[in-house]
């Protein structure tokens, strides 16, 4: 059994003008300020976790070239 899920984020597509909704089992993080003290390992596990979720065309890019500012810059984006 999967669990419900929590949260919701809203996008839009505008190449394919449509709304996209991706639906979270779980909450990733609480806050900005949780964010912004987070280091590498757990900004990557945010990611992983929304990207796991995520439509390929929405999913954070967390190559290794890839600065935690950016990391985190794309996950603000997002939610």
């Amino acid at each position: 059994c999967t669990k419900p899920a929590c949260i919701a984020l809203q996008n839009e597509d505008v190449d394919e003008d449509a709304v996209v909704i991706t639906a979270l089992n779980v909450v990733p993080f609480c806050c900005h300020a949780d964010l912004v003290t987070m280091n590498r390992t757990q900004l990557l596990a945010v990611a992983e976790t929304l990207n796991a979720k995520l439509p390929l065309a929405l999913q954070i890019d967390v190559g290794r070239a890839r600065s935690d500012a950016f990391i985190r810059n794309s996950i603000e984006l997002l939610v």
